[in-house]
């Protein structure tokens, strides 16, 4: 996985630099040559961690923690991530210098151990700077412990560690860290284990480029500089002050309404719409209200606007570009490069299994128009079209359902010269069998193109209760034996739809006949070998013949196996 250094770099939307932490960072950009939205990345993460554990985003059923994570990728000295988080720390060392001498830490403990003896040590509380981000992926993914400590500590969650001398506790810990990271650096150490374990989707990765360069000559001296900065430093502090007596961040009528209009659904359409964005953005809709509530409290109040989640919204949409922008992995729909499109939706429609995959779900997996994904199946023999009526009405569905290829039908190494001329009229018991062979034959569903998707039997997930009650009582039900004279097994035989002569010879001329032939007469023999010669013998019981009609949901709804 390499970064993109083609393609024009993300644009953040105006809308992030919102309210007093909006303010801040368009004060501090014309005098700085960090990027912007690294500026505001670092300043939310520490303003994040400045108003402790208190208070919660509140929407709904739900409460979220305020810790905010962020990654600043770019380039080593072009990317200035180091710049734009030595500007979000001198605005809150400013204004809280105390708070900002116990509670900063340079690096992140690399054991789980320490960690949890590092937090304890300072109380649950702190805003950790990782310079060597990759190295604390590394461990992230090497060492269970660490791992499970640092997610745990993102949601809140009371960490504990188990010493010779006593049991290390630290309960509600409250961290958020800033991580410095280049792109190759990224792309080389965040490999599919680590996304899968959750620590990444933990942070907000934001893209960084040097804004502009600035001559020495232009540069604003300390005294204007400090002059400048302090009513907003003032702000800020303020602003900490309020958050730290706010219990819980509401969520305005107006915004709520925005949100279930039109910001959920666009939230949707950023994670859902590739496999690998999804390991990234896991959390996205956490991060709406986490940053949500901080734009908020930043300007002391405990509700959240339409505004404010807006600003959210588009820091949100920002980091999934900055995603799609550095790792070609993402922006190709998930996958390695070796690996086509067509494979991936192969396999993707085979691990549905046989309720299969519909036109909508393909969308989001791979985001691939109709007309595309339509070329992209045709090309896959093993992939069976249906249409499907919902059972309360509605525009019929498009469902795609994997199936093995028959490869018997295309190769068959039975010599047809060594079998024997059989006399059709001499043998009525053969031909009935071999009728029923070819009209099982003919209605293999590998020969049908597109299957009747009204049928209950073809899709066992459009059953309602009471069918599946139907076919609950039906297979609970044991049919008592009955017990025939041999001789009627023909005359029973005989009742089965027949198959004319020609199409008989027809189906003993294909390689699939030929072999079925073979089977039957190999049986046949074998029965003559052991009949025993007594005429008076008591009738056997009729033992239950195979039959095209089925009785189980698992024989009604045979469908291809799928591999685990």
């Amino acid at each position: 996985m390499q970064a993109n250094t083609v393609a024009a770099r993300p644009q953040v939307s105006p809308v992030v630099y919102s309210g007093l932490l909006g303010r801040i960072v368009q004060t501090v950009t014309p005098h700085s040559e960090a990027d912007p939205v690294g500026i505001l990345g670092a300043l939310l993460s520490a303003f994040s961690s400045a108003v402790t554990n208190l208070p919660q985003a509140v929407y709904g059923t739900q409460s979220q923690t305020l810790s905010t994570w962020i990654v600043l990728i770019g380039n080593t000295g072009m990317g200035r991530k180091g710049t734009a988080t030595r500007a979000a720390l001198q605005v809150v060392r400013g204004a809280l210098p105390d708070w900002a001498k116990a509670t900063i830490l340079e690096g992140c403990p690399q054991s789980g151990p320490a960690y949890v003896s590092t937090l304890a040590d300072m109380n649950g509380n702190a805003l950790m700077i990782e310079e060597e981000f990759a190295d604390l992926l590394k461990v992230s993914a090497r060492y269970k412990s660490f791992g499970k400590a640092i997610r745990r500590s993102w949601e809140g969650a009371s960490i504990s560690n188990r010493t010779k001398e006593a049991v290390i506790h630290v309960d509600a810990p409250h961290v958020s860290i800033i991580g410095n990271v280049t792109p190759a650096e990224f792309s080389a150490s965040i490999g599919k284990a680590d996304r899968a374990g959750g620590t990444l989707n933990r942070f907000l990765c934001l893209y960084v480029e040097r804004s502009k360069k600035i001559k020495l000559s232009e540069q604003i001296s300390v005294n204007a500089w400090s002059e400048l900065m302090r009513p907003l430093v003032r702000e800020f502090r303020n602003a900490v002050t309020f958050a730290r007596d706010v219990e819980e961040v509401t969520v305005s009528r107006s915004a709520m309404a925005l949100w279930d209009d039109k910001l959920s659904e666009m939230i949707d359409s950023m994670t859902l719409g590739r496999e690998a964005m999804e390991q990234f953005a896991a959390r996205a809709a956490d991060y709406v209200w986490r940053l949500s509530a901080l734009y908020a409290l930043a300007d002391r109040r405990d509700e959240i606007s339409t505004q404010d989640l807006e600003a959210a919204v588009g820091l949100v949409s920002y980091m999934c570009d900055s995603v799609t922008y550095l790792s070609p992995e993402v922006a190709n729909g998930g996958g390695t490069a070796e690996e086509t499109v067509t494979t991936r939706v192969e396999q993707f429609i085979k691990a549905a299994g046989p309720e299969g995959v519909n036109s909508t779900a393909l969308f989001r997996k791979f985001g691939r128009k109709a007309q595309e994904m339509k070329e992209i199946i045709a090309e896959l023999p093993t992939i069976a079209t249906m249409t499907v009526k919902p059972q309360g009405g509605g525009r019929p569905a498009t469902v795609y359902v994997w199936q093995p290829v028959d490869e018997t039908a295309q190769t068959n190494d039975l010599d047809l010269e060594e079998l024997p001329e059989i006399d059709m009229d001499e043998t009525p018991e053969l031909e009935e069998e071999l009728a029923e062979s070819a009209t099982t034959e003919e209605t293999t569903p590998e020969e049908e193109s597109v299957p009747v998707a009204e049928t209950p039997a073809s899709l066992p997930f459009y059953l309602s209760d009471d069918e599946w009650d139907e076919i609950d009582a039906a297979q609970s039900v044991t049919p008592e034996p009955e017990t025939a004279p041999e001789s009627e097994l023909v005359e029973e035989v005989t009742e089965e739809p027949t198959v004319s002569e020609e199409a008989v010879k027809a189906f003993l001329s294909s390689p699939a006949g030929a072999e079925m032939l073979q089977e039957i007469l190999m049986s046949m023999m074998a029965k003559q070998s052991v009949r025993a010669p007594q005429a008076s013998a008591a009738p056997k019981a009729k033992a239950p013949r195979r039959s095209r009609a089925k009785s189980t949901p698992e024989a009604l709804f045979q469908a291809p196996e799928v591999a685990a």
